[in-house]
């Protein structure tokens, strides 16, 4: 796929993530960019590992093993598509946007030995370059929230999905109206990060429906995943700041560092789990 297929956003947020790939090696989630799963507020759990507890959730719920071809959209550095082809003996395609993490993604694979069954690629989940019915599986963790048009990102990721397969993703949602006070600041962060408006809950199995799939299951898991990565991020941020900006590129730390006083915490936003299945039949 060359970059003319790639949309304008698209391109956007590739070059946001080329520009945020030294934070690779100071990764305080490991090889992951994506929140992590606490079972309390009591749970001593460091970020990596919560992180990879949000992984294994996803991998359960995609129901597949030795011989399933699953395809990760917004594969970030490669770490939940390496875990995922570990624990299953599934084959992996991940696709981002971003060339240096494709480069980075590999290099982890290659790394871990599993270079043969995982692999990564430049792409764009608006029009992925893969067959009809190519996958068995289809995951997409914390990246359709990126994505110019949610049912339409999914909706080709149905497109490549078998009939009966399985589509599991993470997204954020409106958990709490937001007041015209609070919009203009949670806008403002979103934005920051190239986050999209928040999706709907209560309509999110519409939207499924609308791509061409069936929601199996809606799970809220706010107050185990994005309460506590706030926090906790926070505060390792805090104790790593002078490496983290040795890293990054400075325009775009100062950026995403938080100004002074600034609170983070977004508690009108939720985070929510869905899988989904292509049905056999149209």
């Amino acid at each position: 796929m060359t970059s003319s297929n790639v949309s304008a956003v698209g391109e956007r947020v590739g070059e946001f993530y080329d520009q945020l790939v030294g934070m690779f090696d100071a990764s305080l989630y490991g090889p992951n960019i994506h929140v992590g799963y606490w079972n309390s507020q009591e749970d001593t759990t460091n970020l990596e590992e919560a992180a990879d507890r949000l992984t294994d959730m996803m991998v359960e719920r995609l129901r597949i093993g030795a011989g399933s071809r699953v395809l990760d959209i917004g594969c970030g550095f490669g770490g939940p598509a390496i875990r995922l082809a570990r624990t299953t003996g599934a084959e992996v395609v991940g696709v981002s946007v971003s060339r240096k993490q494709v480069e980075k993604a590999n290099e982890l694979a290659e790394a871990a030995g599993v270079s043969g069954k995982v692999t990564f690629q430049y792409g764009d989940a608006m029009d992925l370059s893969f067959d009809d019915a190519s996958f068995d599986a289809v995951w997409m963790l914390e990246s359709v929230m990126q994505m110019p048009d949610r049912t339409a990102a999914l909706a080709e990721a149905a497109r490549v999905l078998r009939p009966g397969g399985r589509l599991a993703l993470t997204d954020n949602y409106e958990r709490e109206a937001i007041s015209e006070e609070r919009r203009p600041v949670i806008e403002n962060i979103l934005q920051r990060y190239l986050t999209q408006p928040p999706a709907s809950f209560e309509t999110y199995p519409a939207m499924l429906r609308e791509a061409g799939l069936r929601c199996t299951e809606l799970l809220d898991v706010s107050e185990s995943t994005t309460k506590q990565s706030v926090r906790r991020l926070g505060e390792a941020m805090a104790q790593n700041m002078e490496q983290l900006a040795s890293k990054v590129d400075p325009e775009v730390f100062k950026k995403l560092k938080p100004a002074e006083g600034e609170n983070m915490e977004m508690p009108e936003l939720g985070y929510l789990i869905a899988t989904a299945r292509r049905p056999e039949t149209a």
